[in-house]
This record gives C-alpha cells, sequence and structure tokens, in this order.
C-alpha cells in the first residue's frame, strides 16, 4: 500500500465494531476502508489542483523554453496527484479481489459473505476508477451488526445513501 506513503487517514479505529466479522476478514476490510480514504482524497486534491491557473510569466517576452518548463512545473502536482488518486483506486480493487478469497460458498448468509458483497456492490469496481463509488466505503465509523441484513444489495444500497449518493444502484 505504497500510496499512503505519501498521505494516509486518520481514522479513529475504536469506532468501529468488528462483531462477527472473521479476523482476516476484518483486517482486509480496514485495509480496504484506508484506501478508499487515501482514493477519495487524491481525488478531491486532484479536483483543486485542477482549478487553479498557471503561474503568469516572469519576464515579457517568454521564450517558449521558459513557458513549457513554467507549464510543466504546474502541471506536475496535478499528474502526481492524478497518479496517486489512480494508484490508491487500483489497490483498492485488489483488496477486494483479495477478500473475495477468504470467502467461500459455504459462507453465504454470513457477516463475512455480507461483508465482501456489500463492498463489492456498493464501490462498483468495473465502472473504472473514475466512476467507481470508493466513497461509499470510506467510513469513520463502523458497526458489523449492520451486515445482518441477509441481501448484501440492501446493505450496499444503504452505504450508497449514506456517502451521499442516493440515486446510485448497487453494482458488481
Amino acid at each position: 500500500m505504497d500510496v499512503l506513503e505519501y498521505w494516509a487517514p486518520r481514522i479513529d479505529w475504536s469506532r468501529f465494531a468488528q462483531g462477527a466479522v472473521s479476523d482476516r476478514m476484518w483486517r482486509a476490510f480496514k485495509d480496504l476502508v484506508m484506501l478508499c480514504h487515501s482514493v477519495e482524497h487524491w481525488r478531491e486534491v486532484h479536483r483543486s489542483l485542477q482549478m487553479t491557473r498557471p503561474p503568469q510569466p516572469y519576464y515579457m517576452p517568454e521564450s517558449r523554453h521558459y513557458r513549457k518548463k513554467r507549464l510543466d512545473e504546474w502541471k506536475r502536482p496535478i499528474t502526481q496527484s492524478e497518479n496517486h488518486m489512480h494508484r490508491a483506486a487500483h489497490l483498492a480493487d485488489e483488496k477486494v479481489a483479495e477478500i473475495s478469497y477468504l470467502i467461500s460458498p459455504a459462507d453465504e448468509g454470513t457477516p463475512d459473505w455480507n461483508l465482501y458483497f456489500a463492498a463489492a456492490l456498493s464501490i462498483g469496481r468495473t465502472l473504472g476508477h473514475e466512476r467507481a463509488r470508493y466513497k461509499s466505503v470510506a467510513f469513520d465509523a463502523f458497526d458489523a451488526a449492520e451486515l445482518s441484513e441477509p441481501d448484501p444489495s440492501v446493505i450496499a444500497s444503504q452505504w450508497l445513501i449514506r456517502a451521499g449518493l442516493p440515486h446510485r444502484q448497487p453494482h458488481l
């Protein structure tokens, strides 16, 4: 999770209740929450940097070399934040895939099963990094008791509503 070296979320894990979720699944889920926070952070940084204007030239007239240098210096943090965002999204997608190996068909209906499918459905990995909804799993607090709902799509819908995405449907 190299992207977390550049920015790591400050999460109060005491506001998270593991409940009946297995330890391996819980560790992977906590990693996923951190990566989702990271994606959203870098998405916001990228958005705000794109809104800035290039700096004014120091001297007039400006040569092509200095114009290119000035614009490249302006674009560098924008590109870096975009790269961090895509890397965090890639790692979050890998984490969801890793979590899928922690469950089996025999686990159907268990909290582990519901946690995996609710996370996968709410994120919508197949939508791509730009449209995936990592914000839905960027929790500040979580109680595994909400996994008692037998249908993971209902849980995913609740997470999407809580994330401020009420008109989005769960998407695998």
